[in-house]
């Protein structure tokens, strides 16, 4: 009788140990936290950029508009999980073009630099000057809704 007793105080010594291994670890890494990061890119939000670059992109753009006409924004494209990377589509009823912008917060407001410059192609944009550096990325895209008065995120 004796040795049908070992067994199973051996089996639930384990299993309690086990127990005690798992609640140990689990709550340890939930004690955990997450180092704030440095990166100016949290500063930033798209909001801000919505409200921000449409009224900039007439001295941002590396060309000017048709005929003295003015810049529309067409669409954002932001980097996934990204606010300072992005991608704007703008026109002014004669010609599209899109450019790569890196956005940065400085003391006086955001600042933009372009990374790359694109014209319409056949069936996608065409890289006239820069580097698409984020090409293949997953993005997020907003267009301008005039019933709502907002920027929408389409996906």
């Amino acid at each position: 009788m004796k040795r049908f007793y070992l067994p199973i105080i051996i089996i639930i010594s384990i299993l309690v140990a086990g127990g005690i291994y798992y609640t140990i670890k689990n709550s340890n890494l939930a004690s955990i936290q997450p180092i704030p990061s440095s990166n100016t890119e949290k500063d930033i939000t798209r909001e801000e950029i919505f409200t921000d670059f449409p009224n900039k992109i007439a001295e941002i753009s590396p060309i000017k508009p048709v005929l003295g006409g003015n810049w529309y924004i067409n669409r954002f494209w932001f980097i996934q999980d990204s606010n300072k990377d992005f991608y704007a589509e703008y026109e002014d009823g004669h010609i599209m073009a899109r450019i790569l912008i890196e956005a940065e917060k400085k003391n006086s407001g955001l600042e933009y630099k372009v990374i790359a410059y694109f014209e319409p192609g056949e069936n996608d944009w065409v890289l006239k000057r820069g580097e698409d550096k984020f090409s293949g990325s997953l993005m997020d895209l907003y267009e301008y809704n005039d019933n709502l008065g907002r920027w929408i995120k389409r996906n």
